[in-house]
């Protein structure tokens, strides 16, 4: 693997790490999201400081490098995730729907009571 790719990997692990950090501390994602990212991060170290792993892996998947491997793996993992999130915004926008029809209902409930009270 070139030495360049070996440490723009380190480079995008850290300021990836860094930035979950900062977002974490702020509150502005979760905990359980930061994980994803933060074992990707140590997933690109690894690659970078331990290259013979993705010359193995390349090999045995028959890619024709090892930098061939290591951008679709980064891209299968991206797919992976935006469709986790894609089923979750699915499922917050159905509980949503869910809710406002609940509180349309009470609505209505509070202004037929308000009515009877007359």
């Amino acid at each position: 693997m070139d030495r360049s790719l070996r440490i723009l990997l380190i480079v995008g692990a850290a300021a990836t790490l860094l930035l979950i950090c900062s977002a974490v501390k702020r509150q502005k994602i979760q905990i359980e999201d930061s994980l994803f990212w933060i074992c990707f991060s140590g997933l690109l170290v690894v690659l970078a400081v331990f290259p013979q792993i993705a010359f193995w892996l390349s090999g045995l998947l028959g890619f024709q490098s090892p930098a061939n491997f290591v951008y679709v793996t980064i891209i299968a993992l991206m797919l992976v995730r935006e469709f986790r999130n894609s089923s979750k915004i699915s499922t917050l926008k159905y509980r949503v729907d869910q809710l406002a029809q609940e509180v349309a209902l009470d609505e209505n409930d509070r202004g037929a009571d308000k009515d009877e009270g007359r």
